[in-house]
């Protein structure tokens, strides 16, 4: 894997990396867009690799997911299920596991993050969870019944903690950081 970059650096290459092809509602800035850019270079090939770096990308910020219903879009206990699920596939990627996963995810919710919602942290929590669980039941082709591939699943969900990390006063270096590290933990 590649040294980790810095905030400027991700900027650099979201620039870069911009065009229709990886355009994503959840990543409207340079930052983002770079930070999936570089995400998805260090994990495509590597199903387990990409769950595992989405799913630590979430243990940074799932506690903060609202315990009381307050405005969150889904219960926390959807949160925690999830994220359960996506460990067993983890320590064990069977199609039981890929398919508890999948028959998981709340396909019917129609509010996302970046629909208005983009100060809400927990937003951006659920989205990263969702996307973390799509990198368990991506192909590594996308199409027009699976997801898009698993990396780029991951990388989503890598970004979505950035937002959620962000909103909650993290500084900007330290969030990046943070996320570079568990991306490229082994």
């Amino acid at each position: 894997m590649s040294e980790r970059p810095d905030p400027e650096s991700l900027r650099e290459l979201g620039e870069g990396s911009t065009n229709v092809a990886n355009a994503w509602a959840g990543a409207d800035e340079y930052l983002s867009q770079g930070l999936v850019a570089w995400a998805r270079r260090q994990l495509a090939g590597d199903q387990k690799a990409s769950v595992k770096a989405a799913l630590a990308a979430c243990r940074l910020v799932v506690d903060k997911y609202p315990t009381d219903g307050a405005d969150a879009q889904a219960p926390k206990q959807y949160v925690d299920d999830m994220l359960a699920k996506i460990h067993r596939w983890v320590d064990n990627p069977s199609n039981n596991n890929k398919e508890a996963v999948r028959s998981s995810i709340d396909t019917t919710r129609q509010l996302h993050a970046w629909q208005g919602h983009a100060d809400s942290a927990h937003f951006w929590i659920l989205e990263a969870v969702d996307h973390a669980s799509l990198a368990v039941w991506a192909g590594e082709r996308s199409s027009y019944i699976v997801p898009l591939d698993f990396s780029t699943c991951a990388a989503r969900s890598i970004a979505c903690v950035l937002h959620a990390l962000l909103l909650h006063g993290t500084a900007e270096a330290a969030a990046i950081d943070q996320l570079t590290r568990v991306t490229t933990a082994d």
